[in-house]
């Protein structure tokens, strides 16, 4: 029950979800107008968890799995803005993940150990 409630020894379907979603957010932040850093508010970030979980039919892995992704999301993102390289999160995600991409894989090792 600890681990389902806090995490820890997650199946590698749900640390697949957690890639797809991290990139599907970080993509939505670079929709966003303005140049940067961003922050969503709780409640954009809230309506882009349903509307993602409604339409992609990704299981709801309750709010603080949801919530660490967009904040380690939002983390990557504004550096990458920072440093100038936003083109590499389109390369590696739009329009779809490409697992096996050392970004993506790097991201997975990393959601492995904090999900």
């Amino acid at each position: 029950m600890f681990k389902k409630l806090f995490g820890g020894g997650s199946s590698p379907q749900k640390i697949d979800d957690a890639v797809t979603y991290f990139f599907a957010f970080s993509l939505h932040i670079l929709d966003q107008e303005g140049d940067g850093p961003f922050n969503l508010s709780e409640s954009e970030k809230f309506d882009f968890r349903r509307r993602y979980i409604s339409e992609s039919g990704a299981e709801d892995y309750g709010v603080m799995f949801f919530a660490k992704i967009e904040c380690e999301s939002t983390s990557f993102t504004n550096y990458h803005l920072q440093q100038r390289t936003v083109s590499q999160i389109g390369v590696c995600a739009d329009p779809v993940v490409i697992h096996g991409h050392p970004i993506v894989e790097e991201v997975r090792r990393h959601l492995s150990r904090t999900i």
